[in-house]
This record gives structure tokens, C-alpha cells and sequence, in this order.
């Protein structure tokens, strides 16, 4: 979980404002699409659901900033958000953005004001990863240059040594969940899809007539774990690593018309932001 305060900041300046317009600009089938499978049916209900998670944050990191006692809660999520999206029933969408923009405001005020809460104290590092930084991730409806370069060069480039620190235990259930034994499969399944997405990405933005071969995704998940079997462990990991590098150039150097290409959009949204989100 690579988090720093400047990290923060670069959301709150250069991917939150731009994230309700991309929305609002899209199609209306791709648009509700997407709402759908948040599991929201206004713009509005989506952003009061952040715009909630914000408001809490804010108070928590203003309560550490000043070196006081945080009061520990256990959350539920679903009562949390519904309550969030209830308060903003008789809104209109401009007015829950306009509020939107007021909490952004006050989350900045409050960083610049204490420029090393993160890097002083975990519990904000916690709160502001999570509401801030994973939580545009998790939301994503576009994979913009700076989102998708952040994950790479943050939270993938940490992967291998998150799940090296995990405890035993941990690693277990993680690669249960997964449906794998080991954690260099999960590793192989992850580089095979990060190839993909390059090949399709360079090949739409090359060529508009670009067709990617259709995959039976089982059989390739499965040819892919038995391919990378034969190498040795370092050797995965090395791969791991060659394949992010790919990736990272190759958003670096594409246009914003060819990354705003629908088809280089969803291979990036699914298998670069949305991957992180399965594995």
C-alpha cells in the first residue's frame, strides 16, 4: 500500500475533478451500464456514496491532526453507504457535485495544512489510501494516463512484496480464495493478461481496424499457469516485472486520442485497474 501525502494530493487534484464530467460525457447506454454495475442508479447516488466516505475521513483526520483521541467505530458498509445515498435523495445531481467539490476543498485544506499526515500516522494512511486513492480505482469508469501510471507504478509495482509480507495464514486463504495452490500462478495469470492488454492497446491505437483474437478465457488461464510452470520462480517474478515496465511505456507514449479509444479504454479499465480489484 504505497501511500505518501503528496500521493493524495495528486488524486484530489488530477483525478477526482475530472471523474463526474468523464461520466456525464459518456453515451447514456454506456453511462447507465456502468452505474448498474456499481450498483447505482443516479450519478448522484454514486458521488453522495463517495461524498460520504469523505465527510468521515475528514472528521477522523481532523480529530489525529490535532493529536487527539480517535473514536474506533465498526462500520457497516451497507447501512454506511445506504444512509450516504439517502441524504442525497431530494438533491439534484448538480447540487450533490457542487457539495462533492465543497468536501474535495476541505480534504485538500486539510492536507496542505498538515503536509505529512500520511507519512506520520497510520491510521490516516489507512483512511486517506482507502477513501482517496482506492477508492477512484475501485469507481473507475475510465482508465485516464494518470490513474492507470499511478496504479502501475504504485500498488502492481508493490504486488509481489505485499504478498511475500502477508502471513502464512494469510497467503493461504488469499490463494484459496483465488482457486490457486501457489502464488506464482496467480503471478503467470496476471503477466498473461497484462501481454494482452498491450497487444490489444498497441494494436487498436496503431491500426483502427484492429480486431484482438477472441480467447476461451479457461483455456488460456489454464495454458498460461502451465507455460509459466516451466520456469523457475525468479524467472515468473522477473516476467512480472518486464510486463509492467511494457505497460507503464506504453501508456506513457500513447496519445490522448489513441488512449481514449473505447477498445484500449476497456482492455486497460478490465485488465490493468479492474485485475488489481480480482487478484
Amino acid at each position: 500500500m504505497p501511500i505518501s501525502t503528496q500521493r493524495v494530493l495528486d488524486y484530489l487534484n488530477i483525478e477526482w475533478p475530472s471523474y463526474a464530467p468523464t461520466i456525464q460525457a459518456a453515451v447514456p447506454e454506456k453511462r447507465d451500464e456502468f452505474l448498474k454495475a456499481q450498483g447505482y442508479v443516479r450519478l448522484a447516488d454514486l458521488i453522495a456514496h463517495i461524498v460520504g466516505w469523505w465527510e468521515e475521513a475528514h472528521t477522523i483526520l481532523s480529530v489525529v491532526a490535532q493529536g487527539g483521541e480517535v473514536e474506533r467505530k465498526k462500520y457497516d458498509f451497507d447501512q454506511f453507504n445506504a444512509a450516504s445515498v439517502a441524504r442525497f435523495q431530494d438533491r439534484s445531481e448538480q447540487e450533490t457535485l457542487a457539495y462533492f467539490e465543497e468536501v474535495r476543498q476541505k480534504l485538500l485544506a486539510l492536507l496542505v495544512a498538515h503536509p505529512n499526515l500520511a507519512e506520520t500516522n497510520k491510521l490516516a494512511r489507512i483512511w486517506l489510501y482507502n477513501v482517496v486513492i482506492h477508492h477512484a480505482a475501485e469507481h473507475a469508469f475510465a482508465a485516464s494516463r494518470f490513474l492507470t501510471l499511478d496504479w502501475l507504478n504504485n500498488d502492481w509495482a508493490e504486488y509481489l512484496e505485499d504478498f511475500a509480507s502477508l502471513p502464512e495464514e494469510r497467503k493461504q486463504k488469499f490463494l484459496e480464495r483465488q482457486g490457486f495452490t501457489r502464488f506464482r500462478d496467480v503471478v503467470a495469470h496476471i503477466i498473461a493478461w497484462f501481454d494482452e492488454s498491450y497487444t490489444a492497446a498497441n494494436g487498436y491505437a496503431i491500426d483502427p481496424n484492429y480486431q484482438h483474437p477472441n480467447l476461451d478465457v479457461d483455456a488460456y488461464n489454464a495454458e498460461v499457469v502451465a507455460r509459466f510452470g516451466a520456469l523457475k520462480e525468479e524467472d515468473v517474478w522477473a516476467a512480472f516485472e518486464t510486463s509492467r515496465q511494457r505497460l507503464v511505456g506504453l501508456v506513457n507514449n500513447l496519445s490522448d486520442e489513441a488512449l481514449r479509444n473505447p477498445d484500449v479504454q476497456s482492455w486497460i479499465v478490465t485488465d490493468v485497474i479492474g485485475h488489481y480489484f480480482d487478484h
